[in-house]
């Protein structure tokens, strides 16, 4: 009797949490997983810009600062707008769903040419980013953000 009561504590120990559970719960366990896992790829994958202007006093001034590295759209006096260019690659065999996300104080003023589209494989596209300076924007003030290119695989087309 000892041995029996012995023997099924023994077999309870080792089913641990995973021996417990139905093969339904395995199975939605398994596949939350696996979303989880993608959404951390997609986002570690993302290309992320720091996007800034600065207003400045004037009419028609424009201050250019080159970088590659950020979306800086320099000096703009109000009435005057820039534009900075991302070149998005897609060196995959499939193809990959492209989402643009702005975040930050320059977002209302920041549009970006084309957004929500399938880059086919082995195939790059250019965006073009444009920020226009309202005459009410506040002079002296820098407004930042960031930009975040999300490149989903999707397979067959598009989403």
């Amino acid at each position: 009797m000892e041995e029996e009561t012995f023997q099924e504590e023994y077999h309870e120990e080792k089913k641990g949490v995973w021996g417990g559970l139905t093969k339904g719960e395995k199975f939605i366990t398994l596949l939350l997983l696996f979303v989880f896992l993608f959404v951390f790829y997609v986002t570690l994958d993302a290309n992320k810009y720091r996007a800034t202007v600065l207003v400045i006093e004037g009419e028609g001034k424009i201050g250019v600062n080159p970088t590659d590295q950020a979306l800086d759209f320099g000096d703009l006096s109000p009435g005057t707008s820039g534009i900075r260019r991302v070149e998005v690659a897609n060196n995959t065999g499939i193809s990959m769903y492209i989402i643009s996300v702005e975040l930050g104080d320059i977002t209302d003023l920041m549009e970006v040419n084309k957004n929500f589209f399938t880059l086919p494989p082995k195939t790059t596209e250019r965006l073009e980013y444009s920020v226009y300076m309202p005459a009410s924007a506040p002079i002296g003030e820098r407004l930042d953000g960031k930009v975040w290119l999300f490149k989903i695989p999707t397979l067959g087309g598009g989403l």
